[in-house]
């Protein structure tokens, strides 16, 4: 086929689709040189993945046209079904990367020349570390091997064993050690100041107590002292493994003496490096040698932190000395990196996410318990505080004590209640975490069971996300797929933005000083709005037609009408208007400042008209996070703090768009006025990172603006694009809204196309 008849198949098969004339041609050339047959197949399978993705469609040609001689029927289909698997994992640069070397990603591991992927073995690895850790803890692909406490990343294809059941194994193996450096809490330990004093190698702080990274900064070589410590940390982890988990080191032996080996002869023929021999000692006897023998340490005497430090400085002094490359990063393989930051990361957002959890799941249970008569009484280890009726509570928990087997009770009064499993288990983690469950988590779920709390639809996960929130403004989300709403789906929190001082308002005054002249000539004459009436018993003029009629009736013999004039009336403006601002981060650069621009010549020009205005950004994160910034109040005047809020509009995250509507519908509604609108000022369509996009989200916004209209509240959008996109008319109907082709035209168009709105 030519190339004219191969864009008209193109255009077939996505029908209904928008090419980009561009790429369509250039991904349509590379199957130039195929014959019908290799095209026609090609061509049969687009419609399957130009829904997907345009830019995807467009790779598939381009590689497919390389590699259609070599895949056949079947393997056209699994390739196809490979690389929409990793666009979905990994995107586009992800599919892109697998269709290109397709000879090791696709018929490599079809031979099972490719060596072992993650997600091969990763069912079968998921619930048996599950199994020996007791923990819910995920597995995920990365460079390396290494854990947060609640993931544990291992690498994402393994090559490196000619046998396939070797590199599962190493998988397996991998995945244990990260487990166990959390089990002996290699990843989250706390030096106290003795050791900070003690060591005059080459100490460099003060402090009483520091983490593990600040200790290491008080050597010399501090990289050599985290390269000890997690020699010291690995032994102990294959030591325990060699104990808890035999037939597995006894499978991995063999596979680490290779790697050694290998590694010894590849870049370090002379000199091996300064952890060589202890690492073959260590893999190399049946009973997993530690430090102290491999090296020969008589001071590591017991398993506890203060001796493996003492043990780390020992070591640090013997090896410092040593002529030879710390060539660490040939054992990350197996031993993997230790990412401690990260780890203190995952710790700090658990126990908020445990509270959080455990405050709502306490409170729910102690608002189903009916309200005690008051107590005065108190006992150690419990709480006393207000109830939702005003009565005393008293709230007691007793976190069990593993030694004796004693469960978790909890006693509202004196009497005992039952703990559900969810709320059991969640108190469990917190224990092993802390040690206890502190008394401020106790305390914070009777306050909430002492107040209303913040749910949205569906109880658990779904309502957890608005935890915390308790200013936030819930709303309904419209779902086109079951033309339904998803009842308090979106949580709204209007905030303030900051001011800044800056001098970009005047600037933009100065910028536009003619304009603004001219712009407040025309809003002076808008101040009222003259219209007449007919037929008045007096007035300023003749009125023709009542007099012509007049005439008629005279002639006619009847009485004549006695109004006869015309009058000039002079209303006044009764009109109230909502600016909501595009804030998210698509806005950044010339579109944000020409926005800016925009609400500085329309907050000075209205000033002259004396409307009722208000100003509104929007963003956000999530239905959890939909972010309102207040401007300008409706009620507030136009003063420097709200010129500084303008100045201090910058890009946030994303653009969902109907909460921000529904709330100033809200808002307009309860505003006393004849004429309503709600002008919205944005350079896209609604999008959020939750999968609210496409149809969904513009479906959800057309019924928030559907709502408006019903409530009598006038939508209009003004976008900054380069043509009307065809879903604007679908959401605001068609002239409801205007697109502005260039970011420099929108300050001068704005107040023109208000003027016309209102006048």
């Amino acid at each position: 086929m030519t190339l004219t008849e191969l864009k008209k198949s193109f255009c077939r098969e996505i029908f209904p689709g928008e090419p980009d004339e561009w790429e369509m041609e250039e991904a349509l050339e590379a199957m130039l040189e195929l014959d019908s047959g290799s095209q026609q197949r090609l061509m049969s399978n687009v419609h399957v993945i130009w829904p997907v993705s345009h830019s995807l469609c467009f790779s598939y040609l381009e590689y497919g046209s390389e590699h259609i001689l070599r895949l056949d029927e079947a393997d056209l289909s699994e390739w196809i079904r490979q690389f929409l698997h990793w666009y979905e994992k990994d995107g586009l640069k992800g599919a892109r990367l697998f269709m290109s070397e397709v000879e090791h990603n696709y018929f490599g591991r079809m031979a099972g020349t490719a060596g072992t992927y993650l997600e091969e073995v990763r069912a079968k690895l998921l619930p048996f570390i599950r199994g020996v850790s007791g923990d819910q803890l995920d597995i995920a692909a990365a460079s390396f091997a290494w854990t947060d406490s609640s993931t544990i990343y291992l690498p994402e294809n393994i090559h490196i064993f000619p046998d396939s059941r070797d590199n599962v194994r190493f998988y397996t193996f991998l995945t244990c050690c990260q487990w166990g450096y959390l089990f002996l809490e290699s990843l989250t330990p706390e030096v106290d100041a003795q050791f900070l004093s003690g060591n005059t190698t080459n100490p460099k702080t003060t402090a009483t107590t520091c983490t593990i990274e600040e200790y290491f900064n008080t050597f010399a070589d501090s990289r050599l002292a985290a390269c000890i410590y997690q020699y010291i940390e690995f032994s102990r982890v294959y030591r325990m493994l060699s104990v808890e988990l035999p037939g597995l080191i006894r499978g991995i032996q063999p596979l680490l003496q290779y790697l050694l080996s290998e590694h010894s002869g590849q870049g370090f023929p002379e000199n091996k490096g300064l952890f060589f021999e202890p690492m073959r000692l260590l893999v190399s006897t049946s009973t997993a040698a530690g430090p102290e023998e491999t090296l020969g340490l008589s001071s590591f005497a017991d398993d506890s932190f203060e001796c493996r430090l003492s043990c780390l400085s020992e070591l640090y002094r013997r090896l410092s000395l040593k002529s030879g490359e710390n060539n660490w990063q040939q054992y990350e393989i197996f031993t993997g990196k230790f990412q401690f930051d990260k780890v203190r990361d995952r710790v700090e957002r658990r126990r908020v996410e445990e509270k959080q959890a455990f405050v709502q799941q306490l409170a729910k249970l102690l608002g189903n318990i009916q309200n005690p008569e008051d107590k005065n009484a108190t006992d150690n280890g419990s709480v006393s505080t207000e109830g939702a009726e005003g009565g005393n509570v008293l709230v007691s928990l007793s976190v069990a004590d593993d030694n004796k087997q004693t469960p978790h009770t909890l006693k509202v009064d004196n009497a005992e209640v039952d703990l559900p499993a969810e709320l059991l288990e969640l108190i469990s983690s917190i224990s092993r975490d802390l040690g206890h469950v502190p008394e401020g988590y106790v305390q914070a779920a009777v306050g909430v069971a002492g107040r209303s709390i913040l749910t949205g639809e569906g109880s658990g996960s779904e309502g957890s996300a608005f935890s915390g929130l308790k200013d936030a403004v819930l709303y309904d989300e419209w779902d086109f797929r079951r033309q339904g709403y998803r009842k308090n789906w979106c949580a709204l929190i209007e905030k303030d933005i900051q001011p800044v001082r800056s001098m970009f308002v005047a600037d933009t005054l100065a910028r536009y000083r003619g304009l603004l002249v001219k712009l407040r000539r025309q809003f002076e004459m808008l101040r009222t709005q003259h219209r007449f009436t007919r037929r008045r018993r007096y007035g300023d003029d003749i009125d023709f037609d009542a007099l012509v009629d007049a005439v008629g009736d005279r002639a006619a013999g009847l009485a004549p009408s006695e109004r006869l004039f015309i009058r000039l009336l002079r209303d006044e403006r009764d009109i109230a208007v909502m600016f909501l601002v595009d804030m998210s981060n698509s806005t950044e650069g010339w579109v944000g400042k020409a926005i800016k621009e925009s609400l500085v010549l329309l907050g000075d020009v209205l000033e002259v008209v004396g409307d009722r205005y208000g100003m509104y950004g929007f963003s956000g994160m999530r239905r959890s996070k939909c972010e309102l910034y207040r401007i300008k109040r409706m009620d507030e005047q136009y003063s420097e703090q709200v010129r500084q809020r303008i100045g201090a509009i910058s890009p946030r995250e994303y653009t969902r768009m109907a909460p921000p509507i529904r709330h100033l519908t809200d808002q307009l509604v309860n505003t006393d006025a004849r004429v309503r609108l709600l002008i919205t000022i944005t350079d896209g369509k609604p999008e959020d990172y939750d999968d609210y996009r496409g149809e969904y989200a513009i479906e959800d916004t057309r019924q928030a603006l559907i709502e408006a209209r019903g409530k009598g509240v006038t939508p209009f959008c003004i976008t900054v694009d380069r043509e009307a996109h065809a879903y604007l008319s679908h959401m605001y109907g068609n002239g409801n809204y205007i697109y502005v082709d260039s970011v420099e035209k929108l300050p001068k168009r704005m107040p023109e196309i208000y003027r016309l709105m209102t006048s």
